[in-house]
């Protein structure tokens, strides 16, 4: 029979405490040390893993936002934008809100925005609060219009394609059925198979939504609310504004209150109006900050609606134009 060496013992002793650990045995001396410094190690290590996962870090707004794309800019005339299509002898090349390539030689470039709002004359009071709430964060934005003029709808949407925004919103107040009057609902339409677009949707949705229910008021019922994309009979965007501007996230609000004299009294307030422009506001920055998507969501009961093949057919005055007698 063999008699183990103290190598072997001392080997078979070691191997025990690695597997048992050093829970029950005392070590003194140098081992305690080494043993105390190890675990000491594991805890600091163990504090590190925890502190990575419960702690997130914040990146600052600005850092997050992305330079608005390059584009040739739009140009900024009286009460209306209109994009640069180039820059000429005498001035600049610009699609009038008739749609006609036109020479101008006067009115303010800006070369680039991050966000593109498109109100109509009943809106432009709430685009305006957007545009200088946004401009606290640093985010630059062109407004298709802030006076009382028809403007072409591409002409609108290409503002988004030249002045190289992320974001395109079209804001609209529309009728609803007051005799179904009920909660707070907006429609929000977003462009099809584009998921920037539709998360965009959604943030709006959400604020505008909750914005109009602290009214705590019954609200003109619209067909579908909620956010979903709507197609004509060719299979592309209903709206025009949705197919032509450009790669930027771009949706179509419309809020009821047309019809109420309640609505219509707290949309022409200067609260009311605040009230919707802080809600957009705070949803542009958090598509922009944030991935974070709303809500609102629906499959849609309408998803094609038939589209005038021809063009709405109504005449439009250009004021970039002689008048036609002049001509």
């Amino acid at each position: 029979m063999s008699i183990p060496n103290r190598s072997a013992l001392f080997l078979a002793s070691v191997l025990t405490l690695m597997a048992c650990g050093t829970s029950g045995v005392t070590l003194e001396g140098k081992g305690a040390e080494e043993a105390a410094s190890a675990e000491n190690s594991s805890a600091a290590m163990a504090d590190m893993m925890d502190s990575a996962t419960s702690t997130s870090v914040t990146i600052p707004f600005a850092d997050r936002l992305p330079s608005p794309g390059i584009g040739r800019g739009v140009l900024e005339l009286d009460g209306y934008a209109v994009p640069i299509l180039q820059r000429g002898v005498d001035g600049w090349v610009v699609l009038s809100p008739c749609g006609n390539e036109v020479e101008v030689a006067n009115g303010l470039e800006r070369p680039a925005a991050h966000v593109v709002l498109d109100p109509e004359s009943a809106t432009a009071p709430i685009a305006r609060l957007i545009e200088r709430r946004l401009a606290e964060s640093g985010v630059t934005t062109v407004l298709s219009r802030w006076a009382d003029i028809s403007i072409d709808a591409v002409t609108r949407a290409r503002l988004a394609e030249t002045s190289g925004a992320h974001v395109f919103v079209s804001l609209r107040l529309v009728a609803g059925d007051v005799a179904l009057a009920g909660p707070a609902g907006v429609e929000v339409v977003h462009r099809a198979n584009h998921e920037e677009s539709r998360r965009l949707g959604g943030l709006i949705y959400a604020g505008v939504t909750a914005a109009m229910d602290g009214l705590e008021s019954s609200w003109p019922v619209l067909d579908e609310p909620g956010v979903r994309p709507l197609l004509n009979q060719r299979g592309t965007d209903f709206f025009v504004v949705l197919r032509e501007s450009g790669d930027a996230a771009a949706v179509v609000v419309d809020i009821p209150g047309l019809v109420s004299s309640e609505t219509i009294w707290w949309l022409s307030t200067s609260d009311g109006q605040a009230e919707i422009a802080g809600a957009v506001t705070t949803a542009i920055e958090q598509f922009f900050g944030s991935e974070a998507s709303g809500s609102g969501y629906i499959d849609p009961v309408e998803l094609v609606r038939d589209a005038p093949l021809g063009g709405s057919g109504d005449e439009c005055n250009d004021p970039l134009l002689p008048p036609p007698s002049d001509q």
